[in-house]
C-alpha cells in the first residue's frame, strides 16, 4: 500500500512537472514568436518614419515660397503673389498661400474666397501661426479647419526671420487627404499592419487621432515612434491579429499539448518496460511453488538494494519450519500451496513491505528485513507465533515447530553471502548438533 502511495504521489508530480514544463515551453515559443513580430515592426516603423520626414519635407511648400520673398524690402511681394498664384493654380491640392507681414495677414490667394480676411492679426486665427512666431521653427498643424471653410486640412507655417528681426509668416494649407496618402499608411494595411497616426495638442493637453486602420485595435502594445511637427506625434503600428494571431496560438497550443502528450506516453510506456522488465527478472529469481525468490535472487536483489544504500540497517532471518516434510505427508498440491501461500501472507503482516523473502528448500526460508533489531522483536515473535501448524496424519496429530536466528548488518556481514555463513553459524552454535529438536531456538 505505501509502494502504491508513493508511486502514485510520483505519477501526480509527473503530471505536474510536465504540464509546468509544456507551460513554461509555450510561452517561451510565444515570446520568441513576439520578439521577432515587434523586431520587424520596429523595423518597418523605422523606415516609415524616415519617409514621414521626407515627406513632410517635400510638401512643405511654405519653406521654398520664402526664397520668393525680398527680406530687404518686405513691402515688394510682386514676386511672391506670383510664386504663391502659380503654386496654388497648378496643385488642385493647395487651398490657399498666405503671408503675414509681421503679425497682420498681408497677402492671401486666392482671394477671392479668403480676400475678406487680408488685414486682420494672425492671433484671429490658429494658434500654430502664433506660436511659429514664439519657436521661430516651421510648424505643421493638422487635421484642422481653415478658416470657415468646410474640410480638413494640414498648415505649413514657415516664420521669417531677418538675422534676429521677425519679418513675418508664410502659410501654405494642403487638403487632409492628400497629405494622408502622401504619407503612405494604405501601404502598411497592404502589408499586413494596423496602425494609429495621432498627436497631442501644444499644451500636451489632449490626444487627437489624425488616421488609424482599425479604431476597435488595442494599440497600448503596439510599437511606437515618437516625432514632433512641434506638437508631439506619434505613431503606432502592430500586426492585424495582433502579435500573436488566434489561429497561431490555438495551433502553438495544440502542437505543445500533442508534444506533452506524447512525452508522456513516451514516459508511461517506459515506466510499464521498466516494470514488466523487474517483473521478469523477479520471475526469472521465484520459486513457481512458494512464490518466494530463489537463494540466487535473494542474494541479487539484497545486494543491489545494499550497494544503493549502504547505511541501511538490515536483519536477516533464517526460518526452519521442524517436521514440515511429514506436516506435508501425502498432502494435496493445493492444501501445499495454501500452506505457503499462508506464509507469504504473514511475512506480508508482520514485516515491513520492503521485506525481501526467499526460499532455500521445502522448510528453509530466508528473510531480509530492512529496520533495527530492537524494533523488529515483537514483529518477529508475532510471526513466529503463525508458524506453528498443527495437522492429522495418519490419526496422529503433526505439529511444525518453527525454530529461527538472526544476525545484522553490517555487524555481522557487508554483504548477503556473509550474512547468510553468519545466520547459519548461529545455527549450528545454537542446535549444538541436535537439528532434528521441535523448539524454537532464537538468535541474536
Amino acid at each position: 500500500m505505501k509502494y502504491k502511495k508513493i508511486q502514485g504521489l510520483a505519477f501526480g508530480i509527473l503530471i505536474l512537472s510536465l504540464a509546468g514544463v509544456m507551460l513554461v515551453l509555450s510561452d517561451t515559443v510565444k515570446n520568441r514568436m513576439i520578439h521577432e513580430c515587434r523586431a520587424a515592426a520596429q523595423a518597418v516603423e523605422t523606415v516609415f518614419h524616415k519617409s514621414f520626414d521626407e515627406t513632410f519635407e517635400t510638401l512643405n511648400e511654405a519653406i521654398r515660397l520664402s526664397y520668393a520673398l525680398d527680406l530687404e524690402d518686405t513691402n515688394d511681394l510682386e514676386i511672391f503673389r506670383k510664386s504663391a498664384k502659380r503654386l496654388v493654380d497648378e496643385d488642385e491640392h493647395i487651398a490657399c498661400a498666405a503671408y503675414f507681414n509681421e503679425d497682420t495677414l498681408d497677402y492671401i490667394y486666392p482671394a477671392d474666397r479668403f480676400g475678406d480676411l487680408t488685414g486682420k492679426n494672425m492671433a484671429d486665427f490658429a494658434y500654430s501661426i502664433t506660436l511659429a512666431k514664439v519657436i521661430k521653427t516651421p510648424v505643421v498643424e493638422g487635421p484642422t479647419q481653415l478658416f470657415d471653410e468646410d474640410g480638413a486640412f494640414f498648415l505649413f507655417i514657415n516664420p521669417v526671420y531677418r538675422g534676429s528681426d521677425f519679418i513675418g509668416e508664410i502659410v501654405v494649407a494642403l487638403d487632409s487627404d492628400y497629405v494622408l496618402s502622401a504619407l503612405g499608411l494604405a501601404e502598411l494595411e497592404s502589408s499586413n499592419y494596423d496602425y494609429e497616426l495621432w498627436r497631442v495638442d501644444f499644451l500636451g493637453q489632449s490626444k487627437t487621432v489624425i488616421a488609424v486602420s482599425d479604431a476597435a485595435v488595442d494599440f497600448s502594445d503596439a510599437v511606437k515612434h515618437e516625432f514632433n511637427l512641434p506638437s508631439t506625434w506619434n505613431m503606432s503600428i502592430k500586426p492585424k491579429g495582433g502579435w500573436i494571431t488566434h489561429a497561431e496560438n490555438v495551433s502553438i497550443d495544440f502542437i505543445i499539448l500533442a508534444l506533452g502528450l506524447l512525452l508522456f506516453g513516451m514516459g508511461v510506456l517506459l515506466y510499464r518496460t521498466i516494470c514488466l522488465q523487474r517483473r521478469l527478472l523477479v520471475a526469472k529469481y521465484t520459486n513457481a511453488d512458494s512464490g518466494l525468490l530463489t537463494i540466487e535472487g535473494f542474494s541479487f536483489f539484497v545486494n543491489k538494494r545494499l550497494s544503493k544504500h549502504p547505511e541501511s540497517r538490515l536483519c536477516m532471518l533464517e526460518l526452519r519450519l521442524g517436521n514440515f516434510r511429514r506436516f506435508t505427508k501425502n498432502m494435496e498440491r493445493e492444501e501445499f500451496i495454501s500452506h505457503l501461500m499462508q506464509l507469504r501472507q504473514s511475512i506480508t503482516d508482520c514485516f515491513p513491505e520492503d521485506t525481501i523473502a526467499a526460499s532455500i528448500n521445502d522448510d528453509s526460508f530466508l528473510l531480509a528485513i530492512f529496520g533495527d533489531a530492537k524494533e523488529l522483536e515483537r514483529p518477529v515473535e508475532d510471526f513466529i507465533l503463525q508458524m506453528h501448524w498443527k495437522r492429522r496424519v495418519d490419526g496422529r496429530k503433526i505439529f511444525v515447530t518453527p525454530r529461527y536466528c538472526m544476525v545484522s548488518y553490517p555487524e555481522d556481514g557487508r554483504d548477503v553471502q556473509s550474512l547468510i555463513n553468519a545466520v547459519s553459524r548461529q545455527f549450528e552454535t545454537a542446535s549444538g548438533g541436535e537439528s532434528k529438536q521441535a523448539t524454537a531456538i532464537t538468535g541474536s
